[in-house]
């Protein structure tokens, strides 16, 4: 049997279905990691362990990954992969009548679907008249501003010089940043230009923008694909090419000369097979490859492939490969609950990329990938976390708020609401666009454009949609975010509590950071990850925002989670939510496990109050003791009452009071700034200086239980009163007429209270027990 390496993290053991699992689409993909480099396979389902009632015999297959092309009917299967020597063990799978049924055709039928003609990406010839012909309010407000963007491109120069090698990155990284941003963001505003100019050319026939955008195209054809703009020199000029220069292809495809479009297929083609190296070849892209920005080049080699099939033999190949890795396989940075593990800011590009391809399968060969879970579940995701107020957006890399940013969250969100047919966020989308147009715009590459599926699918008129009722909580395990939200629609009364504790654990643009939190009180952010993107990898990045001690999370004696490591895993545990209060669990264990055997967070709101009881739940490994050391940054400074164990901060009118149920030796430490700070090669007008608290419970210990009680307050919210005590070995808090207990021996006693619970809380008369199972709640006994 081949012996397979079983790992909990998908990019380390990718293998799809997971054993047991429930697919919410059907068919599911199957996915499995080679032991050698074998390039023939045999995949075989069943409904029965015998395999002798075969669903599925597929052999000879080259790749380790396949999405049939028809669905199963409901019922339980077992599956497993052979070579020519040796087979895996088998794994079983349930398909559910819930399951989506979204069959993909062979990458053949979409060819034949988009025809021979141009355009053919999200738009077909016969489709042209009525789109320069429809002017309702929507696309004639959408239609000024494109033209303003477009008769302002076309007074620019259409040519752009191929850019210089770049220097040693390790050796000097300002001297690397220095040539490499301008490049990366050079080409970008080059390529989206083209762009912009023929969508134009698209809305109103004017050859003008077209030929603007041809010239482009031709300017950067000229660039020799193996030098400086490789894809492994310098991916992001390589990937400035093939991001939008297909669609710009499609769209202009008539106003090339013969020997214009000769050179620009040759050198799209030369382009397409340097991606198709890399993201297969060099590593099977959801199998072996999982670096982060190989999520974009497969989408762009898609694209390359449905403009180009009849000039490109290769076109095919790739097409078959890509077929189930962007219709199966993706999204590797997610699950189906819609949550992104790299962060809000990194799933904006990465998930409205992908929203082309989607958009031209679904408009162009009637196959939609919109039906998939993950597309309304990210949109429900970025409700709750994202607040169009956010002051700062963190858990990962890219931090500021911008204009462009903020739209291009608006222009995905509302692509989404459309394409899936929900039409449920039309009110967040707005609150989105209108804080948009409060942002400045201090450089031309924060410029906000406008998508093109925004333009050409453009409705009459947007209808709002209401909030209702919707639950405080939202919960997305699959990667590890939840949400407190008390009012989605109104920032002047909401608490926004965001958390982490994610199973993707702290690779590529995510930190070590499981358990951490940020608190946004009446549209002020309190609590926050400190720290700045400075660039990938700079020292402040390396040494500071990486680290645990850079987020509101608990070190042990200075040290941090696991850095850099798939195995830095969380996970969010039993979340529940009545009408008196929120409660779910942040395990963090594995993030710690190079000195605890446990270490998680307790998270528990209470309603009637709005405020929140945090207990930190540690264990060290035996022979491994460490002081637990609880940490909060802010952009405002902290005050600190020692006698009473408790800080405060204020922004503009919002407050959070903190008290720490701790009575035994203790001390805080406040600091402010970074050690090291961010470099000066990026504008800093938003990287305020930051300030930081530290809590630490004296001494070395082996366990320790630290409860937290933060009471968030602004102009509607008055907070309750707040008394901490220790009575023999309880920690206590009053809150209001509440109460919190926190075990700190084996026993929880309290009057007539016997438990071996971690904790206790006594909420408007009922009594909630916290422990290994999460919370369950009893009659009270006081």
């Amino acid at each position: 049997m081949i012996q397979e390496h079983r790992h909990p993290h998908p990019h380390i053991d990718p293998r799809q279905p997971r054993h047991a699992a429930s697919p919410r689409t059907n068919p599911p993909v199957f996915a499995w990691k080679p032991i050698d480099d074998e390039t023939n396979f045999r995949l075989r389902v069943a409904r029965d362990p015998q395999f002798t009632d075969l669903a599925l015999d597929q052999a000879g297959l080259v790749d380790p990954i396949y999405l049939p092309e028809r669905a199963f009917a409901p019922g339980r299967y077992f599956w497993t992969w052979a070579t020519q020597h040796d087979e895996a063990e088998v794994f079983t799978f349930e398909i559910t009548p819930q399951a989506v049924t979204l069959e993909v055709p062979p990458a053949g039928e979409w060819l034949r679907h988009l025809g021979s003609e141009h355009p053919r990406i999200y738009i077909r010839p016969a489709d042209l008249a009525d789109l320069r012909q429809s002017r309702h309010t929507h696309r004639a407000e959408l239609w000024r501003t494109l033209q303003a963007k477009a008769d302002k491109l076309l007074a620019e120069t259409h040519e752009l010089s191929e850019p210089p090698f770049l220097p040693s990155k390790k050796k000097n990284y300002q001297e690397y940043f220095s040539v490499w941003s301008p490049i990366m963001w050079e080409s970008r505003r080059f390529m989206r230009g083209a762009e912009t100019l023929a969508l134009a050319y698209l809305a109103s026939g004017d050859a003008r923008y077209a030929r603007a955008a041809c010239q482009r195209l031709v300017s950067v054809s000229h660039w020799n694909p193996e030098g400086s703009s490789h894809i492994r020199h310098n991916d992001e000029a390589h990937m400035s090419i093939i991001w939008r220069g297909p669609q710009v292809c499609d769209w202009v495809w008539e106003h090339f000369s013969e020997e214009e479009r000769a050179l620009v297929i040759q050198k799209f083609r030369q382009r397409g097979q340097i991606t198709y190296d890399h993201v297969h070849n060099r590593g099977i892209y959801g199998i072996t490859r999982f670096d982060s920005h190989s999520g974009r080049e497969i989408v762009f080699l898609a694209q390359i492939a449905l403009v180009f099939p009849e000039y490109i033999p290769e076109a095919q190949t790739w097409l078959d490969w890509l077929r189930p890795v962007l219709c199966g396989i993706w999204p590797i940075w997610s699950g189906d609950d819609g949550a992104w593990a790299e962060g809000p800011n990194y799933a904006t590009t990465y998930v409205t990329i992908m929203s082309m391809f989607a958009t031209t399968l679904k408009r162009g060969a009637g196959i939609d990938l919109y039906r998939r879970p993950f597309w309304q579940n990210h949109a429900h995701w970025r409700r709750y976390c994202v607040p169009p107020y956010a002051e700062w957006v963190g858990f990962s890399d890219c931090d500021v708020r911008k204009a462009g940013r903020w739209n291009a969250y608006a222009d995905l969100v509302e692509t989404i609401d459309r394409e899936t047919g929900m039409r449920q966020f039309a009110d967040y989308v707005q609150a989105l666009r209108i804080e948009a147009a409060q942002l400045s715009i201090t450089r031309d590459k924060e410029e906000p454009t406008m998508t093109p599926q925004r333009y050409l699918f453009a409705t009459p008129e947007d209808r709002l949609s209401p909030n209702g009722s919707a639950p405080l909580l939202a919960v997305f395990p699959e990667t590890g975010w939840a949400a407190i939200r008390t009012n989605l629609s109104d920032p002047q009364s909401d608490i926004a509590f965001i958390f982490r504790a994610s199973p993707f654990g702290s690779i590529s643009h995510a930190h070590a950071n499981n358990n951490d939190f940020i608190l946004h009180v009446a549209g002020n952010i309190l609590a926050m990850p400190s720290g700045y993107y400075d660039g990938f990898g700079s020292d402040h990045h390396t040494h500071w925002v990486w680290h645990t001690k850079s987020h509101n999370c608990v070190t042990l004696s200075d040290a941090p989670q696991l850095m850099r490591s798939h195995d830095s895993r969380g996970a969010l545990e039993h979340a529940f939510e009545d009408e008196r209060l929120i409660y779910f669990r942040g395990n963090a264990d594995a993030s710690y496990s190079d000195r605890a055997a446990c270490c998680r967070r307790h998270v528990c709101f209470l309603k009637a109050h709005q405020c929140f009881v945090l207990i930190d739940e540690f264990a060290a490994l035996p022979g491994v003791k460490s002081a637990l050391q609880w940490n909060i940054h802010s952009w405002a400074q902290f005050e600190v009452d020692n006698d009473h164990r408790s800080f405060r901060l204020e922004r503009n009118g919002s407050t959070l009071t903190g008290h720490f149920m701790y009575h035994n030796n203790a001390f805080f430490s406040c600091s402010e700034g970074w050690d090291p700070p961010p470099a000066g090669i990026k504008p800093r007008d938003q990287w305020h200086q930051q300030y930081h608290l530290r809590f630490t419970a004296s001494g070395l210990d082996a366990t320790r239980n630290l409860g937290v009680v933060l009471c968030p307050v602004h102009a509607d919210l008055t907070p309750p009163e707040v008394s901490t005590m220790r009575v023999k070995d309880i920690e206590m808090a009053r809150i209001g007429e509440d109460l919190a207990l926190v075990r700190q021996t084996d026993l929880l006693t309290y009057d007539d209270l016997h438990s071996s619970a971690l904790a206790l809380l006594i909420v408007q008369g009922e009594r909630y027990e916290i422990g290994e199972q999460g919370i369950r709640m009893e009659e009270a006994r006081r």
